[in-house]
């Protein structure tokens, strides 16, 4: 047995001895032949036209992510990337992003930073980062916890330790210049001019803080009290209509609010929703978003409406007439948890599901009531709940 396995172990080394001798000058004539690399290139700029803005916020410590998606179809285009948990905003011309997130290297015990990051959006490509204090609110992204003032020049970011304040940022000098206490008050909702903000507070007020010419100094006056935190809470989100904010409640009741006068005064309540059988009610994050060129406000709504569904998916999106006070048309988008409509006389309004990872597009058409009809779609990357559009 032993001298049979000798000849078998023999025959099969000589048998690889030739396969080597066969296949050594092909290997020889491959090696001869000029190899040619590919070569990756990316390019400068992102391709033109309007975008939509998309805030992945990631809550596992890794990197969060703003994708830019075409306007016309949803084709991804760019994305630029921070820290954890992060809120964004843009330029009101679209060509700038400001993110702040949170960079935390042992990602649960030890030092960490916020960081305001400013992102050229053509390039994708940041442009400046600033260290904030270590306070900046760990909560789902809402577009009332980072807000530019009127013209650009401050930056306000919304903090909670959980104490509640406002960092001021100015861009013109790229450093910090000022925290704003705003005990039992949230969310930043700037003047349409000058350097003041009011933010909602628990007791169903609000305070408007108005800024020194160079940002280091405030007063601060105090509301009557707007509504009942216990009986119709009001979400962060809001809008705003002929300059007036647009606040909607838990149970679909609009609040028009005006801040034009240094403090926050009630104009309208508005409930949407009475009169209309199932029990509805707002349902969402981003759930407040206002056609101007039409007076149209559109908003998420779920049936069998309970204290603590106001953040589920929305079945529907209703068109409501603001000015004439009428419901107008009630689309069918199961699955949204955010909406985003354009200023233009011609709608297009976009909305985001959580449940299905989707980012979608809906056109609208004023000659159907407002009807809303998707004609695009893309798979987004994560946890969505803030997103917005540029010219």
């Amino acid at each position: 047995m032993e001298t049979s396995m000798a000849h078998t172990l023999s025959a099969l080394l000589g048998a690889a001895c030739l396969v080597g001798a066969v296949a050594g000058p092909a290997s020889a004539l491959a090696q001869d032949a000029e190899f040619v690399p590919e070569h990756a290139t990316a390019k400068e700029t992102m391709d033109p036209g309007p975008n939509v803005f998309v805030n992945m916020q990631n809550w596992r410590g890794g990197p969060s992510a703003v994708y830019m998606y075409s306007a016309n179809d949803l084709t991804l285009k760019g994305s630029v990337s921070g820290g954890a948990q992060s809120h964004f905003t843009a330029s009101k011309d679209g060509k700038t992003i400001y993110l702040v997130s949170g960079f935390y290297p042992r990602i649960s015990s030890g030092a960490g930073e916020h960081v305001l990051q400013i992102f050229d959006v053509a390039t994708n490509r940041l442009q400046k980062e600033i260290v904030l204090p270590y306070k900046v609110t760990q909560y789902t992204d809402d577009r009332a916890l980072l807000q530019l003032s009127a013209d650009e020049r401050f930056l306000y970011v919304q903090n909670a330790t959980p104490a509640t304040s406002v960092t001021v940022v100015d861009l013109s000098k790229g450093k910090v210049v000022q925290e704003v206490p705003s005990p039992g008050c949230y969310g930043i909702y700037p003047a349409t001019k000058g350097y003041s903000y009011s933010a909602i507070c628990n007791d169903g007020t609000f305070t408007t803080f108005a800024l020194g010419a160079d940002g280091t100094t405030f007063e601060s006056k105090k509301s009557d009290k707007i509504f009942d935190p216990d009986a119709d809470p009001i979400y962060l989100a809001s809008e705003r209509a002929e300059g007036d904010l647009l606040f909607i409640s838990y149970h679909a009741n609009v609040y028009r609010l005006s801040d034009s006068e240094g403090v926050v005064k009630p104009v309208s309540v508005t409930p949407i929703a009475a009169g209309v059988d199932g029990n509805w009610g707002t349902s969402g994050y981003s759930v407040v978003t206002y056609n101007d060129a039409n007076g149209i406000l559109f908003v998420p709504m779920a049936p069998d409406h309970h204290d603590g569904s106001h953040y589920h998916a929305a079945k529907e999106v209703w068109a409501y007439d603001l000015k004439k006070k009428e419901l107008l048309y009630r689309s069918n988008v199961d699955g949204l948890n955010a909406v985003y409509v354009t200023d233009d006389a011609l709608p297009v309004l976009y909305g985001l599901s959580i449940d299905q990872n989707k980012v979608y597009k809906y056109e609208v058409d004023p000659g159907a009531r407002f009807a809303a009809k998707k004609v695009a779609e893309h798979a987004d990357f994560g946890f969505a709940t803030t997103l917005a559009s540029s010219p």
